[in-house]
């Protein structure tokens, strides 16, 4: 239920729109429906055509300052300088001047580094003393900036030139440092060896071929760690230089 005393303004507001309503509709059927059709503007409907007058410049046609273009002020002989528009061959060979000559790629390639989010190579450029952590699709700096990498794979790089031209540089690695493997001998040297040997150091020989085997095997483990050592070496800095590039991109931005 409404309570018309706690709720007064509802009841007043409810009842004049009610009234509103009430009203228009009285309205609506008494008057009916307008004829817009019957309804005529007054007057005419077209644009009257008025005269505006130009006002006065105080120039004269443009045919009065044609002595201007014959006779410029700002030539010696007061005549306009003929240029002809180059020929197609002209052109071309306006456009190969232009063109710098991309000298050969000097550089060599110092480490690669390959892992499942990003590929890393490090170019020494030869030319400027040094040496580049790239990623594929940048290029080096200096003066060789013609030549941008684009293919890093595991053991060779390639760059391409701005004229189209292909370089490759393979990994070089340094084994001057790992002993050579001993030639193979056969069982009949070995025992022309031991007959010639005198008795005293047949006697020196390791009597077990399984003390040898161990040997050669230490020391194909010593060569694996040392290979090991250089690459964990070398994608440390590669990383650290990789970081080192970011932060100067993320500061000069």
């Amino acid at each position: 239920m409404l309570d018309l005393q706690r709720n007064l303004l509802t009841t007043l507001l409810a009842a004049g729109i009610g009234v509103l309503v009430v009203a228009g509709g009285v309205i609506a059927l008494l008057m009916g429906r307008p004829d817009l059709a019957a309804i005529e503007p007054q007057g005419s409907t077209e644009a009257a055509e008025v005269q505006v007058d130009v006002p006065q410049t105080g120039l004269e046609d443009f045919s009065a300052y044609s002595a201007i273009i014959e006779r410029p002020v700002f030539f010696s002989d007061r005549q306009l300088p003929i240029v002809e528009a180059p020929g197609d061959e002209e052109q071309m060979a306006v456009d190969e001047e232009e063109v710098e000559e991309v000298q050969d790629l000097k550089a060599a390639l110092a480490g690669v580094v390959i892992t499942p989010e990003m590929k890393l190579a490090m170019v020494s450029d030869e030319q400027a003393g040094k040496t580049f952590v790239l990623r594929e699709g940048m290029s080096l700096e200096g003066e060789q900036a013609a030549w941008k990498l684009d293919v890093i794979q595991a053991r060779q790089v390639s760059f391409v030139s701005v004229d189209g031209r292909q370089t490759d540089l393979e990994l070089q690695v340094n084994t001057a440092g790992l002993d050579a493997p001993a030639p193979p001998v056969s069982t009949s040297d070995a025992s022309q060896q031991q007959d010639a040997q005198p008795q005293g150091q047949q006697a020196e020989q390791p009597a077990d071929p399984r003390q040898a085997s161990e040997e050669a095997r230490a020391r194909a483990e010593e060569i694996r760690r040392r290979v090991a050592e250089r690459r964990a070496q070398l994608r440390a800095e590669a990383e650290r230089r990789a970081r080192q590039r970011q932060e100067q991109q993320d500061n000069n931005g």
